[in-house]
């Protein structure tokens, strides 16, 4: 009997898996394997073997070793398979491509990030509202001046933060950051404020959470106050508008900010946030995230202090 081997279609795929499992074995013999605290698995514990793999996820891969299976598995199996191994995003195009499927478009990086915040940066220039630039790992690159005036944030405070502390979820949880107390006045809106944006860099970063820079990023954040809790109670499985932090509050994404008035005193506003992304119809990172008046009040308080508000805005209503 002769002896059997794997298919040519599924050669590439099987090759690829088997050196991926053979690594996350060999990375486990140099540390052992602990999922961070803060991260979700569904997998529970894994000794990366081919006997694992098949009880696990994916049950027809020692048939397909055998060569009786003459095609790779379509994308949502290899993009469990992916999730079993812990798969980076250049791991899991490396297996989508060795299926014969079309990879993850990469995010931008080096220069082609550079250039790209260039551009961006150019548009948000443009704008006479508050605007802020942020890349997929939500590092601001880009702050106006607008936006300075209405957090009343001089250019000197800006200076004193520390580069790598520049990132939007750390300026919403840091009460040692300048945005900080102006955002925490109306606590109920600050909490809805903080798991919408949380939400959306968990669902924006889905495919990242075994980046470096991803795993850097949220295991320093979690040394801030009430961070972890938002973080561990955020299910990105259901839509925001289950969010418990959604009750109460108008229904449309609204932010509410506390800014100084001309008499020099604290008063609330209701913003409207508003994302330009980079190009035409491609709705990647860099994104200018910019911030229009919510409601009457917040328009003339725009232009009390000189901003503008483009138009007059809508109306918002409670939840009833």
């Amino acid at each position: 009997m002769g002896r059997i081997t794997v298919h040519p279609d599924c050669r590439d795929f099987v090759s690829t898996v088997e050196n991926l499992l053979k690594r996350r074995q060999q990375q486990m013999e140099i540390t052992p394997y602990r999922l961070p605290l803060w991260q979700k698995d569904d997998w529970g514990p894994r000794s990366w073997t081919r006997t694992e793999l098949e009880d696990m996820v994916y049950s027809s891969f020692k048939r397909m070793r055998q060569g009786h299976i003459t095609r790779p598995p379509r994308r949502q199996t290899v993009m469990e398979i992916a999730d079993y191994l812990n798969c980076t995003l250049e791991e899991r195009n490396r297996l989508l491509m060795a299926a014969h499927i079309s990879p993850v478009a990469p995010y931008f990086t080096g220069e082609r990030l550079v250039a790209l915040l260039q551009e961006v940066t150019a548009v948000a220039q443009q704008l006479v509202i508050p605007a802020l630039i942020i890349n997929r790992d939500w590092h601001i690159h880009y702050l106006n001046d607008q936006a300075l005036r209405l957090q009343n944030v001089s250019t000197a405070q800006l200076a004193s933060i520390p580069p790598e502390h520049f990132n939007l979820l750390r300026l919403m949880f840091d009460p040692q950051l300048p945005l900080y107390p102006n955002l925490i006045q109306n606590h109920t809106s600050w909490v809805r404020m903080a798991r919408q944006t949380l939400y959306g860099f968990k669902m924006a970063n889905l495919l990242c959470q075994f980046e470096p820079w991803y795993q850097t990023l949220v295991d320093d954040l979690m040394g801030l106050p009430d961070f972890a809790d938002h973080w561990h109670t955020i299910d990105v499985d259901l839509p925001f508008s289950a969010d418990f932090s959604v009750q109460n509050l108008p229904s449309s994404v609204t932010v509410e900010t506390t800014f100084i008035d001309s008499h020099q005193k604290p008063r609330q506003i209701w913003l409207r946030p508003l994302v330009i992304s980079a190009g035409y119809f491609q709705f990647d990172f860099p994104q200018i995230v910019a911030f229009l008046p919510a409601d009457q009040n917040s328009y003339g308080a725009f232009s009390e202090i000189g901003l503008q508000g483009l138009g007059q805005p809508l109306r918002l209503e409670p939840k009833g």
